[in-house]
């Protein structure tokens, strides 16, 4: 994840903001409708704890305005914020829009979600589409 940051595209999805502490990517396997994930683009860190309070600060009102926007389009029942970093250990947050037609509804995420994401990626044209959506919606055209 470090060796690419900043990129407007990776494999697991395309930029849809550019903040000063962080860039946020829609995923291309989406665990739910609107998945996108916030990546810490400062110095290599794993934990939140690792940051200056101004950074934490930074980074966590970034997350939530990534959230927001999120929200406005996909109106979810609930929004989850996974902070994991077991397999990739770059400070990096997941936001999972949970929708009423969530097959695990009231439940936490099952623990293959993203395997089988996998299974069934945004075509490149949806994922433009809804990139372009979420970033006029976070003012960047």
């Amino acid at each position: 994840m470090c060796a690419d940051l900043g990129a407007p595209r990776k494999p697991g999805g395309v930029r849809i903001f550019e903040g000063h502490w962080s860039d946020a990517y829609l995923g291309r396997w989406p665990l739910r409708r609107g998945y996108a994930y916030v990546i810490w683009k400062g110095r290599h860190v794993a934990e939140p704890t690792e940051l200056s309070a101004e950074a934490a600060t930074g980074f966590w009102d970034e997350v939530l305005t990534v959230a927001r926007a999120i929200e406005r389009r996909y109106a979810p029942c609930k929004m989850n914020y996974l902070l994991l970093g077991n397999g990739v250990p770059h400070l990096h947050v997941h936001l999972v829009p949970r929708h009423a037609d969530d097959p695990r509804a009231g439940g936490p995420i099952e623990s293959d979600a993203f395997k089988r994401a996998r299974e069934h990626p945004l075509e490149d044209a949806e994922l433009e589409a809804e990139a372009r959506e979420l970033r006029r919606l976070l003012g960047g055209g």
